[in-house]
């Protein structure tokens, strides 16, 4: 008895501390992603409407991506054919249903994600940061 009790105390008490995430704040706007170098990631920029996004990296060149949003939290990215010449890698990501992101956590004006692309077997998970920017441009 005295097991189930600490048992619900503990779930009660996990589940009190969790953070309840409103991503909504982060589907449109200007955002950077710094260099993570323990990731791999150099640093960009991005620039988001709700259903479409530009990433711009260091050198200043340009990827497109559509956005399919399955919850508040999380999406699907797809490299967008239409505005640009897709490499190998980006039709690979294609074919197998694009990179899945989901929000972990929310911090002030960032927040945390990990990301995988879609298939059999799923890839290595990408853990990142993204954060909103006083830029409030929007895709076209």
């Amino acid at each position: 008895m005295n097991k189930v009790l600490v048992l619900i105390f503990l779930l009660a008490g996990l589940t009190s501390c969790s953070q309840n995430l409103d991503c909504t704040g982060f589907k449109q706007g200007g955002f950077i992603i710094p260099n993570d170098t323990t990731e791999g990631t150099t640093s960009y920029r991005i620039i988001r409407n709700d259903t479409l996004q530009t990433e711009i990296d260091s050198e200043g060149v340009k990827r497109y991506s559509k956005i399919k949003w399955l919850s508040d939290c999380r999406y699907i990215l797809l490299y967008d054919e239409d505005k640009m010449l897709l490499n190998d890698f980006q039709k690979k990501v294609n074919s197998v249903g694009g990179v899945i992101v989901e929000v972990i956590k929310i911090e002030d004006n960032c927040y945390h994600y990990t990301s995988n692309i879609k298939g059999d077997p799923p890839s290595e998970r990408i853990n990142g940061v993204m954060c909103k920017t006083l830029s409030q441009k929007v895709c076209k």
